[in-house]
């Protein structure tokens, strides 16, 4: 009886590899990393110079987590095959991933040394050179991502970030409402779009639909940021609004925004118990709704935590006049004296003109008994 063998292509298989590579290799894809890992170990102790099983036991580090392991494995890969840029880019991005963004930028510019238009490598230069602060050369790098990746919204996020660095504000504006029509569930996205409207003193604009900084934080915690930053300027949006109907004469609007504003920012402190400039913050809504001991508290919380700040102690000042305790007020602004000689108070976004510190220090002396 003559017998049949049956030649069956099973899918994932690298047959062109060792015995442990392809059952590791099956094992990454089906996500069962432990597995993988014992094999790809094997493979590279019987087969080191296996650059996929060392580039393999690399990705499968990096998706555990492991990035030291990781880019210790991946950098073995390329010691056997340094031109294949597959080890390189791997290895700029764990890089990346471990903050070490100099070590990422020397790995990463070799790469399109060999490949300039590489997308992946420009991509990741794009996202370095931001975090270096050099948003020209990152756009350079993206838009050359760009020109083979147009649907990848990360890109148009980046440019939206280097154009903000650059403090190109509405046209930031347009990359990130670029990246949403993409992506537009992504909380960040929306969060970096409102920075950018909020710098834009979006806040002080007659006409209500203008005012986008204020949905935009609204849309990044539907989406589920719950970052103290987000819910900071989130409340510096409400505030900042508040003042403009103020100067408006729009008193009602404005509490309505002061409250508002207070409710974000306990928000920051419960998620960031350190986030001093969250307590002043709250301390100014306070003190615009004549809540005074409660705006007293807010600033004195600041000051426990950051002491050297001079308008810290000034807009405790503030209060203290506000309240008719002369002595503190005078004490809290000689500190700012102290502090900063040359200290003057911001007026972007304050309702009304401020009075420099000296001035006021005259007046709280004339009303000392």
């Amino acid at each position: 009886m003559r017998k049949f063998l049956f030649f069956v292509f099973i899918p994932g298989i690298i047959f062109s590899e060792g015995y442990y590579f392809n059952f590791g290799y099956n094992a990454y894809f089906k996500n069962e990393l432990n597995e993988a890992e014992i094999n790809f170990k094997k493979d590279v102790e019987k087969n080191p110079d296996s650059f996929l099983g060392w580039l393999f036991l690399g990705k499968t580090y990096y998706r555990q987590n492991k990035i030291s392991e990781a880019i210790d494995s991946v950098l073995s890969a390329t010691k056997i095959s340094p031109k294949d840029i597959r080890g390189w880019l791997l290895v700029g991005e764990l890089y990346l991933k471990k903050e070490d963004y100099k070590g990422a930028k020397k790995v990463l510019e070799n790469v399109v040394l060999i490949d300039k238009e590489n997308p992946q490598a420009n991509l990741f230069l794009g996202e370095i050179y931001i975090k270096l602060n050099d948003p020209d050369k990152a756009i350079v790098c993206l838009e050359r991502a760009k020109a083979s990746m147009q649907d990848e919204p990360l890109i148009y996020f980046y440019l939206g970030q280097a154009l903000i660095q650059k403090e190109e504000y509405r046209l930031a504006t347009q990359e990130f409402t670029k990246a949403i029509s993409l992506e537009s569930n992504n909380p960040l996205f929306y969060y970096w779009r409102g920075n950018a409207y909020f710098s834009t003193a979006d806040y002080n604009s007659p006409i209500e639909v203008d005012f986008c900084s204020l949905s935009d934080y609204s849309k990044a915690v539907s989406f589920g940021m719950t970052s103290p930053s987000c819910f900071f300027m989130y409340g510096n949006s409400f505030i900042s609004r508040g003042f403009y109907y103020l100067k408006t004469n729009k008193e009602k609007e404005a509490f309505d925004c002061f409250e508002q504003a207070i409710i974000k920012y306990k928000k920051t402190v419960e998620l960031d118990p350190y986030a001093s400039n969250a307590y002043n913050n709250m301390g100014l809504a306070y003190y615009y709704l004549d809540m005074i001991n409660e705006a007293i508290s807010a600033h004195k919380k600041a000051i426990s935590l950051e002491p050297q700040v001079p308008f810290f102690h000034d807009n405790l000042g503030n209060c203290y006049y506000k309240k008719g305790d002369f002595e503190k007020a005078l004490s809290c602004w000689n500190l700012v004296l102290e502090l900063a000689p040359e200290y003057k108070p911001d007026e972007r976004i304050l309702p009304f003109p401020p009075k420099g510190i000296k001035e006021k220090i005259r007046e709280a002396k004339r009303r000392v008994k």
